[in-house]
């Protein structure tokens, strides 16, 4: 699947009469991607399912169904660390004013980054906002825009900048406890859908079992390595 961009072009002054002949070629770029598939089964023996009291289908349902959506989701946030701007480094703490660098930046260069912004932390980067935020008047920051994300906190719609941060344990990290997180246009990323997930159900007879699956035909890409700033700050279980 090819998905198409406009280059940019230059406008210029012009003199009252005079022929406008600086025209520019409008290029076309663009990149190609394809889907990929990714899934995942359980067996259930007639022996599992006679001992347990609950429907073990719907049980192992949501097992492989919180499976797939995992394995979506890590393939997304594994694209954090490859955009072309990187703020941070490991071991250093985030912090309010991290993410306003990272705002402004985006703004700030040749070709601003188009609205709206979206904001994904691992829950312990998030934390070290929260800390921020827990001291009236802290940082400079307005006590209104403090009340305000210590009265939602962690219900997935904080904002801050008029940016929505969104928390997930879903962030890989790393051996130092390092992880990347990410504020970024919605273009920035392309998710490609070959198929919806689709399971099956299907009973062997001799094995005494089922076989319960999903499948997913899926992609996760990078559109604009420009349009996203990489957030690479510790990621350490919080003691206080």
């Amino acid at each position: 699947m090819f998905f198409p961009k406009f280059g940019a072009v230059t406008a210029s002054g012009l003199t009252d009469g005079v022929d406008m002949t600086s025209e520019q070629a409008l290029t076309l770029t663009g990149t190609t991607h394809t889907t990929n598939e990714a899934g995942c089964k359980v067996i259930v023996t007639r022996k599992l399912r006679e001992q347990l009291k609950e429907d073990v289908f719907k049980a192992a349902g949501k097992v492989i169904g919180n499976a797939i959506a995992k394995k979506i989701d890590q393939d997304g946030l594994a694209l954090f660390s490859g955009l072309d701007t990187s703020l941070g480094a490991a071991g250093s703490t985030f912090a309010v004013a991290r993410l306003q660098a990272a705002v402004t930046q985006m703004y700030g260069q040749a070709e601003p980054v188009p609205d709206p912004f979206f904001c994904v932390l691992h829950p312990y980067q998030f934390h070290d906002i929260i800390t921020d935020l827990s001291v009236p008047s802290a940082n400079n920051i307005p006590p209104d825009i403090q009340a305000e994300v210590l009265r939602s906190y962690f219900r997935g719609s904080d904002k801050l900048y008029n940016v929505p941060i969104f928390t997930t344990g879903n962030v890989t990290t790393d051996t130092a406890d390092d992880a990347y997180g990410a504020v970024f246009s919605k273009m920035a990323f392309i998710y490609l859908i070959g198929w919806e997930p689709y399971n099956w159900n299907v009973e062997d007879h001799s094995a005494r079992a089922w076989e319960i699956g999903v499948v997913a035909d899926y992609n996760m890409v990078e559109e604009d390595g420009t349009y996203g700033r990489a957030l690479l700050y510790d990621a350490s279980a919080p003691t206080s």
